[in-house]
């Protein structure tokens, strides 16, 4: 697993917090020291104080946000694998034919 870490260096201190977990931190007085400790520290935060879950949101209603209120209109839809396969043929003949155009 990769998480991307914000390094900074504040008062002769380096300081780490890791950018999607904003509670894993550390400081110390070198690079490499904090970022041992913050891969320490992130390790334990994940495998024996935290638990990842996955819910679902159910939106009963129209939200008035476009991305929202149209999120899984094409679940049932038999044609969206075909429609998907079509837009992705069209788009790379347009790319081509783009380079030919000028």
């Amino acid at each position: 697993m990769f998480c991307d870490v914000i390094l900074t260096q504040k008062n002769d201190k380096y300081v780490a917090q890791v950018r999607e977990w904003p509670g894993v931190t550390a400081e110390g007085d070198t690079r490499d020291e904090v970022i041992c400790q913050v891969r320490t520290r992130l390790s334990e935060y994940l495998t024996q104080k935290a638990e990842i879950v996955r819910v679902e949101v159910p939106l009963s209603e129209m939200t008035g946000n476009p991305w929202l209120d149209k999120f899984g209109w094409f679940r049932d839809d038999p044609t969206y694998d075909d429609w998907q396969a079509e837009m992705a043929a069209y788009r790379e003949d347009m790319d081509r034919n783009e380079g030919q155009s000028e």
